[in-house]
């Protein structure tokens, strides 16, 4: 039986790319679906890469072949609904290692159009997961931001749990290890951070209710201009 996978990085993107990216693992037989969702705020590896406000979020995927899977999402604020404050774009190909084991690649692509500033963020990225029965997952991910004047390539550990409670609600635990390049996100010089987060969430014929503790070392750079820390994330999703 193909299980589903956990995408890595429950702090990194939107909920939505998280539900839809791990579909080629998927036990369902159609080969399209996706999410919406409605979160106060939009995370990226600890980072607030958005104004703190309420933000709307929807993904597809598509199945093209057993084991693949494509997928995209984007992110809506208030008052420009029309105008995406991130978009996202991945291919993946899932394999199982065994019945608890499975393995996912992925190739992925960042975007943060609002505006020139922003789209210095825009990043590409290259990652390797692990995931045991839906409970656990560790991943490794390369990736640099294109459109900056220099940005090595960076690495990214992740590692997130799920803990079934009672009554469909679980503990989501998450920690990680990022680096940040010279001036990004208003950083004098490179270094690394580290993220997590812990909290509940509830699951129920395709509805998630998600509230989550974000926690940040202390040297966690804030993108320039941007807003400042966000310690609570709420998250309400329905697949489809």
């Amino acid at each position: 039986m193909r299980r589903q996978p956990h995408r890595h990085r429950t702090l990194l993107q939107g909920l939505l790319l998280t539900l839809a990216a791990g579909a080629c693992g998927s036990a369902l037989a159609k080969d399209f679906g996706g999410a919406v969702a409605l979160t106060s705020s939009l995370i990226d590896r600890g980072i607030s890469i958005a104004p703190n406000k309420v933000t709307v979020q929807a993904a597809g995927y598509w199945l093209p072949a057993p084991g693949w899977s494509v997928s995209t999402s984007v992110a809506l604020q208030s008052p420009a609904w029309s105008d995406p404050v991130a978009v996202t774009a991945q291919l993946g190909r899932a394999w199982m290692l065994d019945d608890r084991w499975q393995m996912q690649a992925s190739l992925l692509y960042y975007g943060y159009p609002t505006d020139r500033a922003t789209r210095t963020f825009d990043r590409q990225e290259a990652s390797l997961a692990w995931s045991y029965r839906d409970l656990l997952t560790f991943s490794l991910s390369t990736f640099n931001f294109p459109r900056a004047d220099r940005s090595p390539w960076n690495v990214a550990f992740d590692i997130t749990a799920n803990v079934p409670l009672r009554h469909d609600v679980s503990l989501s635990l998450g920690a990680g290890s990022s680096r940040f390049p010279a001036m990004a996100y208003g950083a004098a010089r490179s270094g690394r951070y580290q993220y997590g987060q812990v909290g509940l969430k509830w699951n129920r014929a395709g509805w998630t209710l998600k509230a989550e503790r974000i926690l940040t070392s202390g040297n966690t750079p804030r993108m320039q201009g941007g807003p400042g820390d966000m310690p609570w994330l709420g998250t309400v999703a329905r697949t489809f």
